[in-house]
């Protein structure tokens, strides 16, 4: 034949019988229909959208550039870093509604990562043995997400304080296993590869062991009368109608959470909805902020956000 004839590669495999390799990710979505250990979030705000202080935002700022190729490249020459991707294990610590979680998802957007959460709180169980089984389960289910899905979304650890808790020196039953525990903790987290951050309202009570293993331990303040200011500019609707005694330089000056701020506003917000004038009044502020100032169990710990 004096014609050549060419066969696609499509053919070619069928013809051979050739099973091509898939590249198609399968989801964290799907995988994760499987299991009842981990909530996925996909974050929506980045670290340049919370209101920080400028310490913790230049720090959380260094975690991020592990993502710079020239950062990334000098890290392995010196033998600091074996992987691509971004290493982290990471303390969020201080009063409840200063802004753990948030700044947590916003590092994870930033990362361009999703978030695996897990509430620390319902680890404990009434039968022996079973809490240290569910420790191991917590990030043996996290390692076969990740070998799955071919990704490494960030692992969110909340209220993690039973985790982090000085270890207890007794004979009793309850307080070794509790001891268990922890130390099953301990070596995963020695072990874990990627980013994990464990978030806790007492840093107190931290076991120096666990110090010792988490790269940064960050604390979360309640902001001072300047960051309130742009926390209440942030929350305040844009196209609302103020009266005229408003001032949010008055309201700044009430020590709150960004958590209780959020939820200030949105009480007034409600009040003024179903009000005849439809118009935000400074003394509907005030009555707000004297009620969450009054629910509050003591004076750092409110119920409402993390």
């Amino acid at each position: 034949l004096a014609r050549s004839f060419f066969i696609s590669d499509k053919i070619l495999q069928r013809i051979v019988n050739f099973e091509p390799k898939q590249n198609k990710k399968i989801k964290l979505e799907s995988v994760l229909k499987e299991q009842d250990i981990f909530e996925l979030i996909e974050p929506n705000t980045d670290i340049n959208d919370i209101i920080m202080p400028k310490q913790t935002k230049e720090l959380l700022d260094t975690i991020l550039k592990q993502q710079d190729k020239k950062v990334l490249e000098r890290l392995t020459k010196w033998g600091i870093k074996t992987g691509k991707d971004i290493e982290a294990k990471i303390i969020f610590y201080g009063p409840a509604g200063t802004g753990k979680t948030m700044s947590a998802l916003s590092l994870a957007k930033s990362m361009k990562k999703s978030v695996l959460s897990f509430d620390c709180s319902k680890i404990l169980s009434k039968w022996v043995g079973e809490s240290e089984q569910n420790v191991r389960k917590i990030f043996d289910t996290y390692k076969n997400i990740t070998q799955t899905c071919k990704q490494n979304p960030i692992l969110l650890l909340n209220e993690a304080d039973q985790f982090l808790s000085t270890r207890i020196e007794s004979s009793s039953g309850s307080d070794k296993m509790h001891n268990q525990m922890q130390n099953i903790f301990l070596e995963q987290i020695e072990k874990f590869n990627g980013v994990i951050i464990a978030t806790t309202n007492f840093l107190e009570s931290l076991d120096s062991a666990f110090s010792r293993r988490f790269d940064y331990k960050i604390e979360f303040k309640k902001p001072d009368f300047e960051d309130r200011l742009k926390i209440w500019k942030k929350f305040l609707p844009k196209n609302a109608e103020f009266d005229k005694e408003f001032d949010e330089k008055i309201l700044a000056n009430y020590e709150l959470s960004g958590a209780q701020i959020l939820m200030v506003v949105k009480n007034t917000a409600l009040k003024a909805a179903v009000s005849k004038e439809g118009i935000f009044k400074m003394k509907d502020f005030i009555e707000n902020i004297q009620k969450e100032f009054n629910s509050s169990f003591d004076k750092t710990k409110i119920v409402g956000l993390i």
